[in-house]
């Protein structure tokens, strides 16, 4: 009876023994090539990282090259290699800059570069919400002239914006883009925190800069119309303009000509491969 038993344990053992030489490479393959498992290959995928990004359209040339004029005055201070050396920087550099020291507290220099950056980004759109805006709000509140709702923009409204337009004006135009160039860095690395990782800051500011230069300058004075707590552009063109028009709107004819001549030089300085 002993010997059928273990006769038998020795012919399953003997069964189980060939199946699994005959299939145990079935469940082990890393010997065997693609062709026998009739398996293709899937191509690579490139990933994003590996993918040469898209070049600027209108790249910043590195402040090195060409040289600067030397009708620009030298840097006082060596500029900034990370965001949070920038206010330092700006607080310092700008009253250096800039004739009339009341234009500094227009300015908001906390966070300064990355407000910046937010504020151009906005221009082009319909609303640019007051926290990214890198300047102090004008005072006092819009101006109106008119009453109940038969109003339009009052002429000394304009007046509100002419320390803004000073400001605009005072630095010479090669000492702004030199300084611009210097900081492109930080803008730049501000502009892809700011959800724009594949893009260049300098390309939208061109774009930017190309909506304002659009902006018209409509007939005053300018109707307006009101709408619950606020007033709005009778003129259904004004009012679908784009935020940073409708701030030139607000400043008058007279204040849009000069910020647009000021834009309209720094333009053809931006986009020129030399500069």
């Amino acid at each position: 009876m002993k010997l059928r038993i273990l006769a038998l344990v020795l012919l399953v053992a003997a069964a189980v023994g060939w199946y699994l030489a005959a299939n145990l490479e079935e469940y082990f393959p890393e010997n065997k090539p693609l062709s026998v498992l009739n398996v293709v290959p899937e191509p690579a995928t490139e990933s994003e990282s590996s993918r040469l990004p898209v070049p600027p359209r209108h790249p910043v040339v590195p402040l090195e090259s060409p040289a600067v004029s030397a009708s620009v005055e030298p840097e006082a201070l060596p500029f900034p290699t990370d965001l949070e050396g920038a206010d330092t920087y700006l607080r310092t550099r700008l009253p250096q800059l800039l004739k009339d020291q009341k234009l500094l507290l227009l300015l908001d220099l906390n966070f300064f570069i990355q407000k910046l950056v937010l504020f151009v980004d906005h221009l082009p759109e319909q609303s640019i919400p007051r926290l990214y805006l890198p300047f102090v709000p004008p005072e006092p509140g819009f101006v109106t002239s008119g009453s109940g709702d038969q109003r339009t923009l009052g002429k000394t409204n304009m007046l509100r914006y002419l320390a803004y337009v000073k400001l605009v004006e005072i630095i010479p135009d090669e000492v702004l883009l030199r300084l611009y160039r210097g900081l492109y860095p930080l803008f730049q690395q501000a502009y892809r925190e700011a959800g724009e990782p594949s893009g260049y800051f300098n390309d939208r500011l061109i774009v930017a800069i190309d909506d304002l230069l659009a902006t018209p300058e409509p007939q005053e004075p300018i109707a307006l119309v009101r709408h619950i707590n606020r007033f709005r552009y009778a003129d259904p063109d004004l009012e679908s303009r784009s935020a940073g028009q409708k701030i030139l709107l607000r400043m008058g004819v007279e204040n849009t000509r000069r910020v647009k001549q000021k834009l309209q030089g720094l333009r053809e300085a931006l986009v020129r491969k030399d500069w």
